[in-house]
């Protein structure tokens, strides 16, 4: 009877832990762009049950870290606002199939460079970090934005499968070829640990404000198109008809949701082919 009991509850806490293939996560990483920087308006404020997001830290709002909530904004850190991620999951759930759910895992650091997310480069790099507000965001993370970024993809990868990975920065230094190739090595180093497919796992990069809206980045957008020809498996999502905020760098929350709807759209023609 007790080997019985024992064989029960072991297939109980498999059940749980199971991963489910219908449970579709996205790892999202990038500046203040993917954080959100937009208001958080009464209509975002509507979400499915089938959408949520992993706490990558504790909040003031009850986020706890490393657990699953319901994708009411904000997705990146309780201080955070509006994200891309936001609409990108909202847009794909009314396409995908009803037994299908969303997840996001988002880590985003406002005006970092890339070399944020190389493990092998960024702890001198943070350290000489004299920011306050910076240093704020980053103490969130554990002071390693890569790490937790992974940390949490591991949790994740446990209940879901990893679908995609979704980038937005370069507002700051996609100045170069440095820039795509430490993006590209990012994405090796995140397939590597996961192990995850790389063939059925694209990187989707999205341009900043175009220079159509006065973007002050706008000249980041040619190094951003240019790494799609250069390593496989890479998407770049336009930022075309998205309207920025009154800075012109960072999206208004209508650019926001229009920009998050264009991420969904590249992803399902990227697994359409």
């Amino acid at each position: 009877m007790k080997v019985i009991l024992t064989i029960i509850m072991m297939m109980g806490t498999i059940q749980l832990h199971a991963q489910d293939p219908d449970f579709w996560v996205f790892l999202c990483f990038g500046q203040s762009n993917m954080a959100g920087m937009a208001p958080i308006e009464e209509q975002d404020l509507t979400v499915s049950e089938r959408f949520l997001s992993l706490a990558t830290t504790d909040g003031s709002d009850g986020r706890v870290l490393g657990t699953w909530r319901k994708a009411v904004p904000p997705l990146c850190r309780a201080d955070a606002h509006l994200s891309l991620a936001d609409y990108f999951g909202r847009a794909l759930l009314e396409v995908v199939p009803e037994n299908v759910r969303i997840g996001i895992v988002s880590v985003a650091v406002e005006g970092c460079p890339i070399t944020f997310y190389d493990k092998d480069k960024n702890a001198p790099l943070i350290a000489k970090e004299e920011r306050d507000w910076m240093n704020g965001i980053l103490n969130q993370y554990g002071r390693d934005p890569y790490k937790r970024l992974l940390d949490m993809a591991k949790i994740a990868a446990k209940d879901g499968v990893i679908k995609g990975i979704l980038l937005h920065q370069g507002e700051t230094d996609a100045y170069d070829d440095e820039w795509g190739k430490t993006v590209r090595k990012i994405y090796c180093d995140l397939q590597q640990a996961l192990q995850f497919d790389s063939t059925a796992v694209p990187l989707l990069v999205g341009e900043v404000v175009r220079a159509e809206y006065n973007g002050v980045c706008a000249h980041a957008n040619p190094t951003i198109n240019d790494i799609a020809n250069h390593y496989p498996n890479t998407y770049v999502v336009s930022s075309e008809g998205c309207p920025p905020g009154d800075d012109n760098v960072h999206f208004s929350s209508e650019g926001t949701r229009i920009l998050g709807r264009h991420y969904a759209n590249r992803y399902l023609e990227v697994i359409k082919h």
